[in-house]
């Protein structure tokens, strides 16, 4: 055999070997994004007090609602209804209204 026919012979594993590594990262990568986002104690406010000192705060929605989803204000997750069904993800909506434990929300720009 030539001497470039067994360079090509040694390094042919070792290229092999990291295109192996690179597909298993971009895998791993995908698998990490795909994953769900973890919940902990108090990501959300079910107390109907401090439900009630939304009103009229604005905030941004963290999850699509259909009519239902989450929005945050000031850090704080909640789960809110829309008015008028479905707005998309980081839309800044205002609280119009609290019954219950259900805040209504409604869109109020375009970004």
């Amino acid at each position: 055999m030539s001497e470039m026919t067994q360079m090509l012979l040694l390094v042919g594993p070792r290229i092999r070997a990291v295109l192996v590594v690179v597909f298993l990262l971009i895998v791993l990568v995908q698998l990490v994004r795909l994953a769900p986002p973890r919940r902990r104690r108090g990501d959300a406010i079910s107390d109907t007090d401090e439900l009630a000192e939304l009103l009229g705060q604005t905030g941004r929605v963290l999850t699509p609602l259909r009519p239902v989803g989450i929005c945050e204000f000031d850090r704080r997750r909640v789960e809110c209804v829309s008015e008028s069904g479905y707005v998309e993800k980081d839309k800044q909506i205002t609280v119009i209204r609290v019954e219950g434990t259900q805040p209504t929300v409604r869109a109020t720009d375009e970004t």
